[in-house]
């Protein structure tokens, strides 16, 4: 819009509200359009002027769209490189799928799944809190398995580059097994369950918690954008199925959220990142599933 001219078909009484580039000018133009307030931009001098009658209400919606839009587009959480060691993702599901060859599918009577598959009565009547790990070994069927391990193995291996294998492996058994504690603690009736599926979910949350607390922005909706993600991946992936224990699921994701959130601020992550640590916390995370069989076959 333009308003009154002299002689030469210059506009008259404008004074300047803003001045940039040309970009700059064209998106202030659009906010002054928008609110039906008379104006001219020169694009020479790099100046948006209006009548000097409207030049208040044209500051005041100006500054409103400046602290509107002071932090858009959000800065980008920091790109960090992904670890180039040799990562072990495929052995260890290899070895879960071994142990499945010893163990077999879990059918009335099966030793293996009697004394290590998660029973929230013999957890805590008689105190059996090893199976918050074995039952992490277990599978009840060859789906059961092959399953754990192919989405398992994606998201697993995608952590385990982004905070080293071994802090990887280490986290998952630990919030697989918290996930397994508050799966039974959160139920008024008998529970039974089996299955690394805990540790996947796990995983995924994990992969949420970090990017919640690396990214720069604190608006709500980019807030939101990895959470709704992870409980996608989770809705997606871990509630279909006749068997399929939804509790698990969704507490192995909610471990692994905290988990991921919390190692991340507090700088824990960061510290037990270094290839050092990796070869003795992977060592650590595999001892601990074996020190539970060894106490469940005593």
């Amino acid at each position: 819009m333009q308003t009154g001219a002299d002689d030469r078909g210059e506009p008259t009484d404008l004074v300047a509200v803003a001045q940039g580039t040309p970009d700059e000018i064209e998106s202030l133009a659009l906010v002054l359009e928008a609110v039906e307030l008379p104006f001219h931009y020169d694009l020479g001098t790099g100046q948006l002027l209006v009548p000097s009658a409207h030049a208040p209400e044209a500051l005041f919606h100006l500054g409103a769209y400046r602290r509107e839009n002071a932090h858009w587009p959000s800065r980008p959480p920091p790109v960090r490189p992904l670890s180039a060691q040799a990562q072990p993702t495929v052995p260890i599901l290899l070895l879960l799928a071994l142990f499945f060859a010893q163990t077999g599918s879990w059918t009335p009577g099966n030793q293996w799944f009697l004394r290590g598959a998660l029973d929230s009565t013999t957890v805590f009547s008689r105190g059996e809190w090893w199976r918050l790990l074995t039952a992490l070994t277990l599978h009840a069927d060859l789906a059961h398995l092959a399953g754990n391990c192919l989405i398992g193995g994606m998201v697993i291996h995608l952590l385990a580059r982004m905070i080293g294998f071994g802090q990887c492996w280490l986290l998952l058994i630990l919030t697989g097994a918290l996930g397994n504690l508050a799966n039974i603690c959160m139920r008024q009736q008998a529970h039974l369950s089996v299955g690394f599926s805990t540790s996947v979910f796990a995983a995924i949350g994990m992969l949420t918690g970090l990017q919640l607390a690396r990214s720069s922005s604190r608006s709500v909706k980019e807030l939101l954008l990895p959470l709704g993600a992870g409980a996608g991946l989770l809705a997606c992936l871990g509630s279909e199925g006749v068997r399929t224990d939804l509790g698990a699921h969704l507490f192995g994701f909610a471990c692994g959220l905290a988990c991921g959130w919390l190692g991340e601020r507090s700088g824990c992550i960061a510290r037990l990142q270094a290839p050092a640590w990796q070869i003795p916390l992977c060592l650590l995370a595999l001892a601990a599933p074996a020190a539970a069989w060894m106490l469940a076959l005593a």
